[in-house]
């Protein structure tokens, strides 16, 4: 057994030297693997990703992990296609990993900020879908998505092949090699905002049907499987109309009513606020119930008359007109939130509001007794350096843009709240580089991910997973912000029958970089020391690069050597990590190669140049 497995976790050692990539070409399409972090084939993807071109790759993964293959299938004249795939095949029969296939479909992106007529636009493949043949004119390139996920399965290396039917048939071979750790019982908290209105605006089924009624509720059980699946924990909650001012295409509603009878008595109707929470604590999304807000962006909330017409109250946070409309809510909440089980769950969440409100906020919950259970939580656009004003939130994200690169008194802030058990993560909308806009490579929510893990963060937060704008599959723009930033799944069509949500290759790229935080922070608890202290030494070696804005008012990378730096940066630390992994193993069995080691020692060195 042990000759096999060690046979296994040598494979990724020596399987890229055997390599030399080419291109299998049929009558009348030619098709190769290419990097899933790039939007296309060639360029940087030819320069860092080692099976560019290739008509084989052998990926490392780990139990638990989903694997992402993408091939290109460039037509080279007019044709047909199709793709289909078998099981990965293991040492037996009875070893086997299920493989999906499918062609990704096209949304238009702007390249600029809003949706001004004069911005160019490019065809973005983001959308992955099941459809298994298409149709290409001479000189089209269309991608193939494969989807291996790994589970608990033996450790050993698994073959599959990708079969790419025109007039002739060909095929692309791969190969998983699985190691033997886990991502099992690994937390990462992870908070994508979740609209769960926008499918009810969106698809014509509904537009004759209350709100989560149970035609709603199907819909938004498919997009929560996905969330869940991505690693999603947390729960977002509207308790007031729009509290972020109608940022998004679609209105926000509160998920809690606000009423007012003639004699002026306020009361509550959480109906919808519990069909939501009760929907994704089924679906095992079990983290925190973020509720905004109690500082709304507008200061306004609404409420509802005896007959029913809203009227529109703005108020002035911490005057006594505001205090007497929070105080009737909260009493009445926290009851509500204590009947359900819940209250201990439950975050009051300020997003990107100036300090002075924070100090009177949090004073004032607290003064009530109602107050003393429930949690803060906080995103920051400014660097925080209060602590004890901080260590009031249990949960704060702190956005890229104001993480400083290299800053003592910040890192020990970071080492401060762990300490205390405090979560913190960092979080990412518009106007960042890195991100996962629509024309962003892909690769930058990995870079993301492994940044924010080598920097001692808690998790990631992204706004938002399905805030869409009027129809992302013909296009991705946002009259406000950079087009996909308000989104990281797709719907189907408004007139869908059963509709059914389709992820995006941005999401399953930040899923990627979630894995690759679980697994830095795996080797760094239970590796062996040296190895642990390499990888250490590896990711802190980590390039940041920075962007600016470009021609059309959108945040992008300063320059193509910034992408480029970027690119193999991703590479390097997934290198990183992949040879770590095998060298702690290997080790474990007291079964060292000395050629390993000295691998992960240059990768390393942070004199590293990653791409000429």
């Amino acid at each position: 057994m042990r000759k096999v497995l060690k046979k296994g976790l040598m494979a990724l050692v020596f399987a890229a030297a055997l390599l030399t990539p080419v291109h299998a070409e049929g009558e009348d399409f030619q098709a190769f693997f290419t990097w899933t972090g790039m939007r296309e084939t060639g360029g940087i993807a030819a320069a860092v990703y080692p099976y560019e071109g290739s008509a084989f790759a052998c990926v490392s993964a780990w139990k638990q992990e989903t694997v992402y293959l993408k091939a290109a299938v460039t037509a080279l004249t007019d044709t047909h296609v199709s793709v289909s795939a078998d099981r990965f095949i293991g040492r037996t029969a009875e070893d086997t990993l299920p493989c999906t296939v499918g062609f990704l479909k096209s949304t238009s992106v702007s390249l600029g900020m809003g949706t001004d007529e004069w911005i160019p636009h490019i065809d973005v493949p983001d959308i992955i879908t099941e459809e298994t043949e298409t149709d290409l004119s001479a000189g089209e390139t269309a991608y193939i998505w494969i989807t291996v996920p790994v589970g608990e399965t033996s450790s050993g290396s698994y073959r599959g092949t990708i079969q790419v039917s025109g007039t002739v048939h060909q095929e692309l071979n791969a190969e998983i090699v699985v190691g033997p750790y886990s991502l099992a019982d690994q937390t990462i908290s992870l908070d994508l905002w979740q609209y769960p209105f926008s499918s009810y605006y969106r698809y014509d089924t509904l537009r004759e049907k209350e709100p989560f009624s149970a035609e709603h509720l199907e819909i938004l059980s498919k997009e929560l499987d996905i969330y869940k699946r991505t690693g999603g924990s947390h729960i977002t909650c509207a308790i007031t109309e729009e509290p972020w001012a109608h940022q998004t295409c679609w209105d926000t509603p509160s998920l809690v009513k606000w009423n007012v009878d003639g004699n002026g008595f306020l009361w509550f109707d959480y109906s919808w606020f519990d069909a939501w929470v009760e929907l994704c604590r089924g679906k095992g999304i079990d983290g925190p119930i973020d509720c905004f807000s109690i500082l709304p962006f507008d200061n306004a909330i609404t409420v509802l008359n005896d007959m029913g017409s809203p009227e529109r109250i703005v108020l002035t946070p911490g005057d006594e007109t505001w205090k007497w409309y929070w105080e009737n809510f909260l009493y009445s909440f926290t009851a509500h939130l204590e009947e359900k089980g819940w209250l201990d769950d439950t975050y009051l969440f300020v997003d990107e509001r100036g300090l002075d409100y924070f100090y009177f906020m949090t004073d004032y919950v607290r003064s009530l007794d109602c107050g003393s259970r429930l949690h803060f939580a906080a995103a920051l656009n400014v660097v925080p350096r209060d602590t004890e004003l901080y260590d009031r939130f249990d949960y704060l994200s702190i956005s890229v843009a104001s993480v400083p690169e290299s800053d003592e008194a910040f890192n020990a802030f970071l080492s401060h709240r762990k300490e205390l058990g405090l979560t913190t993560t960092m979080y990412n909308c518009s106007t960042n580089y890195p991100n996962a806009f629509g024309y962003s490579d892909p690769y930058e929510s990995v870079w993301s991910l492994q940044y924010l893990a080598m920097r001692g963060f808690d998790g990631y937060l992204r706004w938002a997973f399905n805030a869409w704008p009027n129809d992302p599959l013909v296009t991705a723009d946002n009259p406000h912000f950079e087009a996909g930033d308000t989104f990281l799944i797709y719907p189907d069509e408004a007139g869908a029958s059963d509709p059914v949500p389709s992820r995006s290759v941005r999401l399953c790229m930040i899923e990627q970089g979630i894995n690759d935080m679980k697994k830095y922070r795996y080797l760094l608890n239970n590796a062996d020391e040296e190895t642990a202290e390499l990888l250490r030494s590896g990711f802190e070696s980590m390039k940041r690069c920075y962007g600016s804005y470009n021609a059309y008012g959108a945040m992008s990378a300063a320059s193509d050597e910034n992408r480029a730096v970027l690119a193999s940066e991703v590479v390097r630390m997934e290198k990183l990590i992949q040879k770590a992994a095998l060298n702690a193993a290997l080790n474990e069995r007291g079964t060292p190669v000395p050629l390993l080691k000295e691998e992960l020692a240059a990768l390393c060195e942070p004199q590293y140049q990653p791409y000429e």
